[in-house]
């Protein structure tokens, strides 16, 4: 989580769900965010539809205010001129207008949320402009795009965009929940009349009613055209409020997804009710299209159909299977399609897009923005050696979501397939079963490679002590492999190096220039040494002209993804407490460390490999903030809520009494410090450890009623 933000939203509707999709997205996404710490404001302008039909004029989670056409936007010129970013969406009134008003008097990012981008890219292509120009996409910051896939190298490569990047839709899991209503329909769809959606609505719920006369159907939402045909048992609501959104999908058997034609064509464009349906446990019934099978697991999480006759063998099937289809969905949404997922894209993606300004300064005005984007953008080819793991798999992602084409090499001694559950999602990474200690000859076909990570050995003490010979290995033959194939592809190499060089040190903080203090005959030198030697052989290959290098000194690292059984004191402490167990402090509990979160340590890595001026040396990436284990400990007992008891373990061998970064380096080098505070980090990291525990109990109930 970044530090807290100022935000201002230029939407089309928070107030009024009547009609539109945008509100609810809004609502969940700016709830998600107030939750986070974050303070946004909503611009919304006057429309009378909208006036007439408000179910949220007053919200408790954001400042709401109502703006008459743009002159009268002046009065909130001052807050927009200081909001950390500003967010334009789809559809707003004069939006066009609103946008250049907004990338000339916000001084922060300024991002374009589209909820309709298939629909915004085929008016593009038309010549129409309504509520974006298409001048403007280079301009933006970010393009925040309902659609994924590729849709958003179509917005970089044709567009100019500096940064295209899916934030799909959602659900709040405290709202849409299952709910004990009473069982009132077979099949329901929810939705907004669309000419375009209206033929697939026919064939997949009307025609499936006409078949079925027993069936009880329903159809919710606004402006349906009076000369339809209704079969006698589809029942019409015109209106359901978002409060009784859940109660609705609670009321069916089965509900149906219905997407719009220019979103089937694009593919990877869920719609807003997809998610909240699923969250609701409802058993989905959905049309077919590009990207839906990487959301949802068709056959156990979702069910899809192209005729009315799949419609009906959907809803013969047994109420065992329908009960754990609607389980497995709602625990797809819970582990990656909540609101709380969307806001940290959002954190992520400002943040990112605050770096880049303060990096190139190049977003001076709409021209100049769209001069130096517009040039057709080239993707980088990166290898990440050690990319199942837990700081791996973090950057494989930050790295597909940058636009790269990426390449992840593990032989799973450490790492773990579900950490790249998302990468394999991606038609631009690749997952290579090797290990680098053997030769890459022929492994990789002869790729091409931009830019080379080494990431790959254990780092946790059980885990490099178990086999201490492959660990010092892959530090000196696999470092050595991997730039050898740097120097072949002439790729730059960025080594992953650690804290450990310093041992436990004479010297605190600990500056690049200490030289450390390790035992190298003892338990924990198979690390300590190996990534010392890794050191030197980075640097003998930059003396010697071989290639470019850049060597980090990563500090205890925690976050997602973190493995329980992998010895590290945030894993341990965090499963221990939440388990009810007994926590284990070895030592008296007074040694200290300082702990960075997993996405601070990403922007590092990134910032480094990326540092385009000298070779700047060894630089620590780590938080400067220092605690002890003690302390550690009873933060993560308050954080969790447990009444576990302290247990005392001895103090393993050459374990560092005193542990904690100078990062005045990175911070003079790479404008790079960590903005995510301790307790934040830890609560992110508890609802993973929370969340992936409540999943995998989901799934086993489900598996158990199929069997």
């Amino acid at each position: 989580m970044t530090a807290p933000l100022k935000l201002v939203i230029l939407g089309l509707s928070l107030s009024s769900s009547w009609g539109n999709g945008h509100a609810t997205t809004f609502r969940g996404l700016i709830q998600a965010l107030a939750r986070r710490g974050h303070d946004v404001l909503f611009l919304e302008a006057s429309a009378p539809w909208y006036a007439a039909n408000r179910d949220l004029a007053d919200p408790d989670f954001c400042r709401l205010a109502f703006y008459d056409g743009l002159e009268d936007l002046g009065r909130w010129a001052a807050e927009v001129a200081a909001a950390d970013a500003v967010i334009v969406g789809s559809y707003v009134a004069n939006g066009v207008d609103v946008g250049d008003w907004a990338l000339h008097t916000a001084s922060g990012p300024v991002a374009f949320y589209d909820i309709d981008t298939p629909v915004t890219l085929a008016k593009l292509g038309r010549g129409e402009e309504p509520y974006l120009a298409a001048r403007q996409i280079a301009a933006y910051d970010v393009y925040f795009s309902f659609t994924g896939g590729p849709t958003l190298d179509r917005i970089e490569r044709s567009f100019g965009s500096p940064a295209a990047r899916a934030l799909y839709c959602s659900a709040d899991p405290q709202i849409y929940r299952p709910t004990a209503a009473p069982r009132r329909w077979d099949l329901s769809y929810l939705g907004t009349f669309s000419e375009d959606r209206q033929p697939t609505l026919e064939r997949l719920l009307l025609e499936a009613a006409r078949r079925a006369p027993a069936l009880r159907c329903v159809v919710a939402g606004p402006q349906y055209p009076a000369g339809i045909a209704w079969p006698p048992n589809v029942e019409r609501v015109e209106h359901v409020a978002p409060a009784d959104h859940a109660a609705f999908y609670a009321s069916s058997r089965f509900t149906l997804n219905v997407t719009r034609a220019d979103m089937v064509a694009a593919g990877h464009s869920p719609s807003v009710r997809l998610f909240e349906a699923a969250a609701c446990g409802t058993p989905i019934i959905s049309d077919l299209w590009e990207g839906l099978d990487a959301l949802f697991s068709p056959g156990s999480e979702i069910l899809l159909a192209e005729t009315a006759a799949d419609v009906l063998a959907a809803l013969s099937m047994d109420e065992t299977r329908r009960r754990a289809i609607g389980a497995a969905g709602r625990a797809r949404v819970l582990k990656n399609h909540t609101a709380e997922h969307r806001a940290e894209t959002v954190e992520r993606e400002l943040h990112q897009a605050s770096l880049r300004r303060g990096r190139t300064r190049a977003i001076a005005s709409h021209a100049a923005a769209k001069e130096s984007n517009m040039a057709p953008k080239t993707t980088k080819r990166v290898l990440v050696a050690g990319g199942a793991g837990f700081l791996g798999s973090h950057l494989c992602d930050r790295l597909l979501g940058e636009g790269a084409s990426v390449v992840c090499v593990d032989n799973l001694r450490t790492g773990s397939m579900a950490n790249l559950e998302s990468a394999l999602r991606h038609p631009s990474f690749t997952y290579v079963d090797a290990d680098i200690v053997d030769s890459l000859d022929g492994v990789l076909d002869g790729r091409p490679f931009d830019r080379i990570y080494n990431l790959a050995c254990a780092a946790s003490p059980p885990l490099y002590q178990a086999d201490p010979e492959h660990t010092l290995l892959t530090s000196v033959l696999g470092t050595r492999h991997l730039l050898a194939l740097a120097e072949r592809t002439g790729a730059r190499f960025l080594l992953s190096s650690t804290s450990e060089i310093y041992g436990d040190p004479h010297v605190h903080p600990q500056p690049e220039t200490y030289w450390g203090h390790v035992n190298s005959i003892g338990p924990r030198a198979c690390y300590d040494e190996g990534k010392r030697c890794a050191e030197t052989l980075t640097y003998d290959f930059a003396r010697a002209g071989r290639g470019e290098v850049r060597v980090a000194r990563i500090f205890n690292t925690y976050g997602p993804r973190l493995s329980a059984a992998d010895g590290r004191v945030v894993s341990n402490l965090i499963s221990q407490a939440l388990a009810g167990d007994d926590i284990t402090v070895f030592g008296d509990g007074a040694q200290t460390r300082s702990f960075c979160y997993v996405d601070d340590l990403i922007d590092g890595l990134i910032a480094l490999m990326e540092h385009d001026g000298p070779e700047p040396g060894p630089i620590n990436l780590g938080n400067p903030t220092e605690l002890t284990i003690n302390q550690l400990a009873a933060l993560v007992l308050r954080l969790t809520g447990s009444n576990s008891r302290l247990k005392v373990k001895p103090l393993p061998v050459d374990d560092p009494k005193r542990r904690r970064p100078d990062i005045a380096k990175a911070a003079s080098v790479l404008g790079w410090r960590p903005t995510t505070s301790l307790e934040d980090g830890l609560r992110a990291t508890i609802a993973w450890f929370e969340q992936t525990g409540a999943i995998r109990a989901d799934v086993r109930r489900a598996e158990a009623a199929v069997a």
